[in-house]
């Protein structure tokens, strides 16, 4: 669906998004289903062609697949670093931490009522 530019770094979906499609989009075997009945004379040559058809069978599926797809791809770090020219923030990605013993913070806490005592004197 979109191809890449390798020149500019910029990757191609099925390089990095295919897979979390399969998660986010409960009806992608519809959309294969449909993809193959479409292409089985031959590939069109441009996608939006196959798009239009697509969407004359099941139009909100492929819609929304569409959407999903689009979203995927274009909040991938790695695409829109490359397409931006600028360092990803990290809202809305989303940024997996190490769980965290809170035990650790129990003088860390201790410590600072006792620093906000002080102050107030």
């Amino acid at each position: 669906m979109f191809p890449g530019e390798p020149e500019r770094s910029v990757p191609a979906f099925d390089a990095i998004a295919a897979a979390r499609l399969e998660e986010r989009f409960a009806g992608l075997a519809e959309i294969d289903a449909l993809i193959l009945k479409e292409t089985e004379a031959a590939w069109p040559e441009d996608v939006n062609v196959l798009l239009k058809a697509l969407r004359s069978g099941a139009p909100d599926l492929v819609d929304h697949f569409t959407e999903q797809a689009v979203v995927l791809y274009f909040s991938t770090p790695a695409v829109s670093r490359a397409l931006t020219g600028k360092p990803v923030p990290l809202f809305p990605n989303r940024t997996v931490m190490d769980d965290i013993d809170y035990d650790l913070l129990e003088p860390v806490i201790t410590n600072c009522g006792g620093l906000a005592d002080a102050e107030r004197s």
